[in-house]
């Protein structure tokens, strides 16, 4: 676990891709358990019965999602797991063919789980998955964070698919739209809401900005994080100068698409996309 929390820290704050790490995620809780993958076309099985060789295959499934198996005909992969499939080849051998038959299948080359990968990451793309995968785990196989990364993710789901538990907002009628703070990753629980699913996209967002003019010794813009206070801002600005009014400085920030003024004490919170305005002092 200690390892696991190494991981979580240089990836979230630094977007290093180490992958002697990964491993860890994936013991938690079997995430990538090759029971629950869900099958479907392109995907190469092997099925083996016991103690009668003469059934062991190994097949692709079609197009159509199908199969044929010797005695028992066409067999529907399809949308079952792995252990659906096995139980349903077991109760069509027990039909009049074998009894008591032992069915285990193996995945050889997994193709039809997918997710997409875009965003603030070094190798955006389509990444092909095993079952649910670990939010963390998908951004080390996508590279890793990038230097304009922030901490939060936004997650576009199918709204067939069920749906993560915890912070859930919805929008539109056929998508579940999830925003996931990365910092509220916690060691010692496996939350859902950290669970990627098969069809996702998967967006790293980009970091939010706030800027800073007039009597500073570094005017700009500058990377916002959450919590960050006007004296913060300030210190990211080199300081105020000499000439400076601190208790004149003001905000200019959207709210309801309408830009409104505010005055700032230094321990007001900045807010994305803020312009802070740092007045020179009357003489």
């Amino acid at each position: 676990m200690r390892l696991l929390k190494v991981f979580v820290f240089l990836l979230i704050n630094t977007g290093m891709v180490i992958c002697a790490f990964v491993p860890s995620i994936t013991l938690l809780a079997e995430i990538n358990s090759s029971n629950d993958y869900i099958l479907g076309p392109e995907d190469v099985i092997t099925i083996k019965v016991w103690d009668n060789n003469d059934l062991d295959l190994t097949v692709e499934i079609s197009q159509e999602g199908s199969f044929t198996f010797p005695l028992i005909g066409t067999v529907k992969a399809q949308g079952h797991s792995v252990l659906q499939l096995e139980k349903l080849i077991h109760d069509r051998l027990s039909d009049g063919y074998i009894v008591s038959p032992q069915v285990t299948i193996n995945v050889e080359k997994y193709k039809t789980q997918k997710v997409f990968v875009l965003g603030q990451v070094k190798s955006p793309g389509v990444y092909n998955i095993k079952g649910n995968i670990h939010l963390l785990e998908l951004i080390s196989m996508a590279g890793g964070l990038s230097d304009d990364a922030e901490r939060s993710v936004t997650i576009v789901r199918s709204r067939s698919s069920k749906n993560i538990d915890g912070k859930v907002s919805r929008s539109g009628k056929k998508e579940n739209i999830f925003k996931i703070d990365l910092g509220e990753y916690e060691e010692d629980n496996i939350h859902e809401t950290f669970l990627v699913k098969s069809g996702d996209y998967v967006y790293v967002n980009k970091k939010s900005h706030f800027f800073v003019t007039g009597e500073v010794k570094k005017t700009g813009d500058f990377s916002w994080e959450k919590d960050l206070t006007v004296r913060q801002a300030l210190s990211r600005a080199g300081g105020t100068t000499d000439t400076a009014s601190e208790k004149r400085i003001t905000i200019i920030r959207v709210k309801n698409e309408k830009e409104v003024v505010v005055k700032a004490k230094m321990e007001d919170l900045v807010e994305p996309n803020d312009i802070i305005q740092v007045p020179e002092r009357l003489f």
